[in-house]
């Protein structure tokens, strides 16, 4: 079972909205207001082992999440190609369906997007440990993410969050999940699946946030380096801008899609 929830007019620009690694649909809570007041249509689900959405058994591989989003895309919108934003891990996932199947994806819109979560990380080598991963996930792991959630969104203001992240977290099934994530590589380089954008026609924007602690600039300029010819913007945020920020990034998103022009990118990167 897939969580699913869409609003907005029928008749709107469908952009379907796909979430990071770890927090679920309502990280779009602020961001869909102002998308619908511009009359899109908004499609977001919670990506399995998050949210709402079942804890199935089995691999959590990237494979999986990929073949997910496609299916909610097809059984939830209308004949016509929507607009597709993922942010974060959820950025790599949405490269990596609009390569696959470009039939379906008219733009393409990754916001923070995540290069490689687990190279580079003694933690991920361990929860990627047969055994003492999953164990390592529920006593380390997962409390140090609710930790960091605390602090994070106490200091933007929006302490009600950590409750809700809280309630997800204490899930076995969220636990399960995160770990197979590591010990099949969903978290891992996704440099492929961006560089895979250059045989695509749809457009591509890329937002940024300028103090983006999550995801290095240097792996930013990477994945630019990667992708086609594209827009690009930056914010003065951190990795949860779409929190911080939504009316700016809605206002930047509509600017690109031509919904109006008080606001958007300012420049585009060469193909490579």
């Amino acid at each position: 079972m897939t969580y699913c929830r869409q609003e907005g007019s029928a008749d709107g620009t469908a952009i379907v909205l796909v979430h990071g690694a770890t927090v679920p649909h309502w990280e779009f809570d602020a961001l869909v207001p102002p998308l619908l007041r511009s009359g899109c249509q908004t499609l977001r689900f919670d990506l399995y082992g998050h949210g709402c959405s079942a804890r199935p058994e089995g691999s959590y591989s990237f494979d999986r999440f990929s073949r997910q989003l496609i299916e909610v895309i097809e059984a939830n919108s209308v004949q016509r190609r929507v607009v597709l934003l993922g942010h974060s891990f959820g950025a790599a996932i949405a490269a990596a369906v609009a390569a696959a199947r470009p039939d379906l994806v008219e733009r393409l819109v990754l916001v923070a997007p995540m290069l490689d979560f687990s190279s580079s990380s003694a933690w991920a080598r361990l929860f990627r440990t047969r055994g003492v991963g999953a164990l390592a996930m529920r006593m380390v792991g997962i409390p140090g993410l609710i930790r960091r959630r605390r602090r994070r969104y106490t200091a933007i203001g929006k302490p009600h969050l950590a409750r809700r992240f809280v309630e997800q977290a204490s899930d076995p099934g969220f636990a399960r999940a995160l770990t197979s994530m590591f010990r099949t590589g969903a978290l891992a380089d996704k440099s492929t699946h961006y560089s895979g954008l250059r045989s695509v026609a749809a457009e591509i924007l890329v937002i940024t946030g300028e103090h983006d602690a999550i995801i290095p600039a240097a792996d930013i300029s990477r994945i630019r380096a990667l992708l086609p010819r594209h827009s690009h913007f930056a914010l003065p945020a951190e990795h949860n801008l779409l929190l911080t920020h939504p009316e700016a990034v809605a206002e930047g998103l509509m600017s690109w899609l031509g919904h109006r022009s008080t606001r958007g990118p300012s420049d585009e990167a060469p193909t490579s």
